[in-house]
């Protein structure tokens, strides 16, 4: 027997809880590219995004005596890898997995930035230091800014000396930027291991690839533990998983609907066709209905857009959820007459879902004016057992 779920679809754009703030540092800022200047985020349509490492520091901090470029070509790499094997796990098929720029000697390109201001006093922990690594970019390297992808490693000292202030945002027209600490510690990231081992936890391997999720244009999306691959990497931090006792702590991956938002973006597929087009997107007929024999909730609508769909994702945002970073993420795949329907299993008694739209050029929206999770269609949900 199936009773119909009370809801009521509705636009809006809505800032999504950080329930886990007080444990982690790391912000989710996706959308927020507008506080870096219109100028800086005009897309480049026929262009393939670049991807871009750079070390930030302070005017009064030197870099790192170690080999930091032998290290952030181990992040990238690592990186670039654990994004072809999600996305090749989920039966995409990128025709990009270099996706960082690299010198003629074929290893990953870092740009040293030097910031105007000391670290003394704390200034780089409120301005935005995306801001000023552009504007250095720019006027010292002669790099584009628009459209492309930068992961900034800042360097304010050897630990215990650190950069706490996580940020990452983006989307797939203006590219995006990830601002996160570079700890100095020996050892090697083996491109082999887990994500989560002991060098990799003290060096935030997870959290500095999560920060370049952002920018890529990922939102929070929570694990599946029964799917026995561990944490997500758009999901909580490590020490938070542990504490929760979720097993398979040392994993991580990349969630289906991570990638299958990932999986059109042009910086994976090298085509930069109309990445610019934000499609009209209007769902239409939504319905929710909760079957208590399977304890499913069945969601079905259809898509009105002028655009060819990918696919659609809906996040389950359930009100008993532990915090932010553990909603559910689910895919479905659109007919021939653009409709879809797909299961929720075990749902809280009460949430709202977030419906949203993947196009072939890249985009993700729920309602075709903004891009990202804040432009979600809403389908509250509640019921009795």
């Amino acid at each position: 027997m199936t009773t119909p779920i009370r809801f009521l679809p509705r636009r809006s754009c809505r800032n999504h809880n950080n329930h886990n703030a007080r444990w982690i540092p790391a912000l989710c800022l996706t959308g927020f590219i507008t506080a870096l200047g219109a100028a800086n985020v005009v897309a480049q349509n026929h262009s393939v995004p670049q991807a871009q490492i750079v070390l930030f520091t302070p005017s009064d901090i030197q870099p790192p005596r170690s080999d930091f470029r032998k290290r952030l070509d181990q992040f990238g790499r690592y990186a670039e890898q654990f994004f072809h094997a999600g996305l090749t796990d989920w039966g995409y098929t990128p025709a990009r997995k270099e996706i960082f720029n690299r010198g003629d000697d074929g290893k990953i390109s870092v740009i040293h930035v030097r910031g105007d201001l000391p670290a003394a006093g704390g200034a780089y922990k409120k301005q935005w230091i995306s801001r000023q690594v552009y504007d250095k970019l720019r006027s010292e390297h002669g790099v584009k800014i628009a459209g492309n992808l930068y992961w900034i490693f800042v360097y304010v000292g050897d630990p215990p000396a650190k950069h706490d202030n996580y940020r990452g945002s983006g989307n797939s027209k203006d590219g995006g930027w990830a601002v996160l600490n570079y700890t100095n510690l020996p050892g090697t990231i083996s491109p082999r291991s887990e994500m989560v081992t002991p060098l990799n936890d003290k060096l935030t391997l997870k959290g500095c690839i999560h920060e370049f999720g952002h920018a890529l244009g990922l939102p929070h999306i929570g694990p599946k533990v029964e799917l026995g691959k561990g944490n997500t990497l758009m999901g909580p931090v490590n020490r938070i998983y542990r504490y929760h006792k979720m097993p398979d702590r040392t994993k991580a991956y990349l969630s289906e609907a991570g990638a299958a938002i990932l999986s059109t973006h042009p910086v994976f597929t090298g085509n930069p066709a109309s990445r610019s087009k934000l499609p009209r997107t209007e769902f239409q007929r939504l319905t929710a209905d909760y079957d208590r024999k399977t304890h499913t909730i069945v969601v079905d609508g259809k898509l009105e857009s002028d655009f060819p769909i990918h696919r659609i994702v809906v996040i389950d945002d359930r009100d008993d959820k532990i915090g932010g970073y553990w909603v559910k993420g689910f895919v479905a795949q659109v007919d021939p007459q653009s409709r879809f329907s797909l299961s929720i299993p075990t749902p809280g008694r009460k949430g709202q879902l977030k419906i949203l739209a993947v196009y072939a050029n890249g985009a993700f929206t729920g309602d075709g004016r903004k891009r990202g999770i804040e432009s979600a269609t809403l389908v509250p949900y509640s019921f009795g057992r």
